[in-house]
């Protein structure tokens, strides 16, 4: 009996640790078999180019959760630093100046997140929430809710020079996260980075300095977020006022999917890749099937509620142990 209860155990263990690369290997084979749209070259490059926002904020969200925090603040940054540049861009400011504002505006942003947080003591749900609408007020106050399509040529570069026939936003990516899994996994900050999220009193008693840890993490998502912006309007080739509107919820989601606790000192980027690849495809099939908009919704929010449940699950199998 004890021996079946350990091997039980130790099959769960092995299902919520791996189980999402299997989930994600047999949706692709279903719809490979279902839809000869989806195995298509230039669809699965759509595919690609299409996560590359989330994935770039999947990144940023990695760090952040893995703190025991979270952010939804980032579509908020992104559009802010849209409207930024547009108006920069309107008064005839240099291009590349007006490209740095993006990402000076994301530092601002992560800063003022990151400072409420870590040396305030704000919940950081209701900090990020608070500075969402204040990220999407000052864009619509900028540009009155108006879209912009006449961008530097620098946006068109990074929406469509291919290096080795791939596109350069999905190289930027793979940078991205090769910096991004060697800070979690590879660094001194990211074990501190876990310790803070994993035990604070411990991290504390050890002489990390979490507060300075924590507010980090909200900067470098801050600039990820203006990362994602360009990037978001490169593809686009324009700026719109409904730029990331929702999107730290899906992005949430896939960080979560992609085994990171929602508790915080556990996670890998590898996980969160597969996570982002997962939403990525399963927004790709709503559309390849054309499914309605309104039941697009239903899906999307489906897909959080199991992320966060699949995350409880985890935690009461850890605890159990």
């Amino acid at each position: 009996m004890a021996a079946n209860k350990t091997n039980g155990r130790q099959t769960t263990q092995f299902l919520l640790k791996y189980g999402i690369y299997f989930m994600l290997l047999a949706i692709i084979l279903v719809l490979a078999i279902a839809s000869p749209s989806f195995r298509t070259v230039t669809n699965l490059t759509n595919v690609l180019l299409q996560v590359t926002t989330y994935a770039c904020l999947g990144i940023g969200m990695t760090l952040v959760i893995m703190t025991g925090g979270i952010d939804v603040s980032v579509g908020g940054i992104m559009v802010a630093c849209g409207s930024v540049y547009v108006v920069c861009a309107k008064s005839g400011m240099p291009a590349g100046l007006c490209i740095l504002m993006i990402f000076i505006i994301a530092a601002i942003f992560g800063i003022i997140n990151g400072f409420a947080i870590a040396y305030i003591g704000m919940p950081a749900f209701l900090a990020t929430l608070a500075t969402q609408c204040i990220g999407r007020g000052i864009s619509l106050v900028l540009t009155g809710g108006q879209s912009y399509r006449d961008l530097d040529a620098s946006f068109a570069f990074f929406g469509k020079t291919k290096l080795a026939g791939v596109s350069i936003q999905i190289w930027v990516i793979i940078v991205l996260f090769i910096i991004g899994y060697f800070i979690l996994h590879k660094t001194v900050y990211g074990r501190k980075l876990t310790a803070v999220g994993g035990n604070l009193n411990a991290a504390r008693v050890s002489g990390i300095n979490d507060k300075m840890i924590t507010c980090s993490a909200y900067i470098m998502m801050g600039l990820l977020s203006g990362i994602a912006a360009y990037l978001t309007m490169s593809r686009l080739g324009s700026y719109y006022a409904a730029m990331g509107d929702g999107i730290e919820f899906m992005v949430i989601a896939a960080v979560v999917i992609g085994g990171t606790s929602m508790v915080g000192g556990s996670g890998t980027m590898i996980g969160t890749v597969v996570g982002t690849l997962l939403i990525g495809i399963i927004n790709n099939a709503l559309n390849l099937f054309h499914v309605g908009a309104e039941w697009q919704d239903v899906v999307k929010g489906i897909v959080i509620f199991l992320a966060v449940m699949f995350d409880a699950v985890k935690n009461k199998a850890k605890t159990a142990d």
